[in-house]
């Protein structure tokens, strides 16, 4: 269900149209590899097989109540938030998000904790058995297995993050209680359509008839109250149902429905003043009558204790300031270029991108606030090389230091960095990881 490269981890593959069952070691390495050769396409968007297997296994008649997240931009703010609102009530909200950094666990979660190696092994061996000859891409696999996990660890309710689209996104099996619409972008427009009204009526498809609906684009697409509408679902709309006010640099107001009016919320440290709507989406979704209503006081610990890896993240490395960003689509880093104004030191970046997205809209926004500038190999054919970012940053007249991994770039930026400097790695989660991997972010001092 997801897009080439960064989501799976995958290098060029030739892939087995054979749907015989793997056969791993008792590693949960060896199975995900076996996965990535399972299905004869990475992306085969659909619902027949995932939910055949999945009513083979029950997993759609045991579901906890269950929320979808769907959108562009945002998914990740929201299910943190989300998660983090209904630990603090006490509650054991199972949470399923994609792509990983470091470890596929981290896709997989029950109460903040991430699934061991030895509860997803059974997950997978559990989807191997039920699905017979019925072949299965890595997404749905995953997919299944974070229903497995949480019905196993009693989890409730169901966050799922959807993972390409809606419609027909492996996460649309199951049905949503209620639906989070994040903002929607231009992404993934050879599968989902090349303007906002067609990508909003693929993530629409995330709904069900009768239930709630909560959007938190500031601009939503027409598409989106049409289908509501048309459904009878509920629609509670940023800027029309519910509002944020009264922001600073540490807490902000919401105000909903009815009177309903929170004050002094703690602000996500990873979420910028324009992007606030995603908590207040999240707020909207736990304020509403119905099962996932939550008090005041929970929804104040869990903003204040919310965390997203990867997001606008600050951290220290060997003593310099660094910034971490995954975002690739023009939304998301018009948020890091306004992150990037008041920085008082010069800014030097490293940058790398997949293939399947146009380096130009994202430079041009980029260039005019970065000094300096590090091309990142990632080592995948499916990713521009760092000859051609050179030569597209060259052409907007940028400097660029040099090239090759995270060590190397790390080496270099910190080699031209004085105090007040900022050091950024942005344009993919796969430029994340290798610098995390490199030994920024991962395990150092938060800034």
């Amino acid at each position: 269900m997801h897009p080439p490269g960064p989501v799976h981890r995958s290098r060029t593959r030739r892939r087995s149209t054979n749907p015989e069952k793997p056969v791993p070691d008792d590693d949960l390495g060896q199975w995900l590899k076996s996965l990535e050769t399972l299905h004869p396409r990475e992306i085969d968007l659909g619902l027949e097989r995932i939910s055949e297997v999945a009513d083979r296994m029950g997993l759609r008649r045991d579901a906890a109540a269950t929320i979808i997240v769907a959108g562009t931009n945002g998914k990740g703010s929201s299910v943190a938030c989300l998660e983090s609102m209904f630990q603090a009530h006490g509650a054991r909200p199972g949470a399923y998000t994609s792509p990983h950094l470091l470890r596929y666990n981290e896709r997989i979660r029950v109460a903040g904790v991430e699934a061991t190696d030895d509860l997803i092994l059974s997950a997978f061996r559990a989807i191997d058995a039920a699905r017979g000859t019925i072949s299965l891409s890595y997404f749905e696999f995953s997919t299944l297995a974070a229903a497995w996990c949480f019905r196993e660890m009693g989890a409730a309710p169901w966050i799922l993050e959807v993972g390409l689209g809606g419609r027909l996104d492996a996460c649309n099996a199951f049905d949503a209680d209620l639906a989070v619409i994040t903002p929607i972008d231009l992404d993934h427009m050879e599968w989902l359509g090349d303007n906002r009204e067609a990508i909003a009526g693929e993530k629409m498809g995330v709904i069900r008839e009768g239930r709630p609906v909560v959007c938190s684009d500031p601009r939503p697409p027409a598409r989106i109250a049409e289908v509501a509408g048309g459904l009878d679902a509920p629609l509670s709309q940023l800027g029309r149902d519910y509002t944020v006010e009264e922001v600073t640099d540490r807490t902000w107001d919401w105000r909903g429905p009815r009177g309903d009016h929170l004050a002094a919320l703690p602000r996500p440290g990873w979420l910028p003043d324009t992007a606030l709507g995603n908590a207040a989406g999240a707020v909207m979704a736990v304020r509403q009558p119905g099962p996932f209503h939550l008090p005041v006081e929970a929804i104040h610990r869990g903003l204040e204790q919310a965390s997203l890896a990867g997001r606008l993240q600050t951290t220290v490395c060997r003593g310099h300031q660094w910034l971490l960003d995954v975002g690739h689509n023009p939304a998301a880093v018009e948020l890091l270029a306004g992150r990037l104004e008041p920085v008082p030191g010069r800014v030097r970046m490293v940058f790398g991108l997949m293939a399947r997205k146009p380096p130009g809209p994202l430079l041009d926004r980029l260039v005019p606030r970065v000094d300096e500038w590090f091309c990142l190999d990632l080592d995948d054919p499916q990713s521009h090389s760092p000859e051609q970012l050179r030569c597209a940053l060259e052409e907007r007249g940028a400097r660029v230091l040099g090239s090759g991994g995270g060590d190397r770039a790390i080496a270099s930026i910190h080699e031209h960095s004085e105090p007040g400097d900022l050091a950024v790695g942005a344009g993919s989660f796969r430029v994340v990881e290798a610098l995390m991997r490199a030994g920024v972010g991962a395990c150092n001092e938060q800034a």
